[in-house]
């Protein structure tokens, strides 16, 4: 079982990419759908996992996101957001950690209910609502050190994520994604 180490991959931040800077060649043919899919991943994973699905809340807490993430967000230094890491889990492995950034401006009216998630997917959230846009993705490469095992064992294979900011009625919130180990949905 593999869990981030929370303040080791917050100073070793993934070099993020627009998806059009990144050569298609580049991309592992059988994880390029997913990285580049615009669908909700969410529904996907329960899909192929039959309905074998759940989301584990590693995270949850107000602090000021990393620097890219407040850029990506138009949020100032000093501004604070829901900060939430997730793993997702198809057929009882973690397939997806999830890190999504919420700022507090965005947390207002109808939007205030993304505060108490739970164990409740925000993608789901994110997805019926019809007033949700996206941006394109940005794509990563993490090394596999920023993973630590339960079981010391060490993964040498880096890692593939992608993350896009999504304006719900105006206001935005960003959802990063790297894709682990047991990810093999084929």
């Amino acid at each position: 079982m593999y869990a981030f180490q929370t303040s080791r991959f917050h100073t070793q931040e993934p070099k993020w990419l627009d998806c059009k800077k990144y050569p298609k060649s580049a991309l592992p043919a059988a994880d390029a759908r997913w990285l580049l899919d615009t669908g909700s991943l969410t529904a996907h994973l329960r899909r192929v996992s039959a309905g074998h699905f759940h989301v584990e809340v590693m995270f949850q807490h107000w602090q000021i996101p990393r620097l890219s993430e407040r850029r990506l967000l138009g949020m100032g230094d000093r501004d604070w957001g829901l900060v939430r890491e997730v793993r997702l889990h198809c057929h009882n492995q973690p397939w997806v950690y999830a890190r999504s950034v919420l700022p507090a401006t965005s947390l207002v009216g109808r939007l205030d209910r993304l505060r108490t998630l739970d164990n409740r997917p925000l993608g789901h959230l994110l997805f019926t609502d019809p007033h949700m846009s996206r941006d394109r993705y940005e794509i990563c490469r993490v090394p596999a050190a920023a993973l630590a095992s339960s079981s010391s064992q060490q993964n040498s294979e880096d890692l593939w994520g992608r993350r896009s900011r999504f304006l719900l009625s105006g206001h935005p919130i960003m959802v990063s994604e790297i894709f682990l180990p047991a990810f093999r949905p084929w």
